[in-house]
């Protein structure tokens, strides 16, 4: 579970349904990866934190709680 990234969703107002759409990733696979189940790759990582529109580092935003 990606908690920094929940809050920072959450913050935003935003759905993770939106969020995933928004990025072309498939709603049940982006609910696989924030349940730490599977992994976000890099390349997503940095996806989401650029659609956040969040300075924090990715390192933070996706650490696993």
């Amino acid at each position: 579970m990606y908690k920094e990234l929940e809050a920072q969703i959450a913050y935003r107002g935003i759905s993770k349904k939106q969020l995933a759409a928004d990025i072309n990733m498939k709603y049940s696979t982006f609910l696989t990866k924030m349940s730490g189940k599977s992994k976000f790759t890099l390349d997503e990582a940095v996806c989401i934190r650029e659609y956040l529109k969040e300075d924090i580092a990715i390192e933070e935003l996706f650490k696993e709680n």
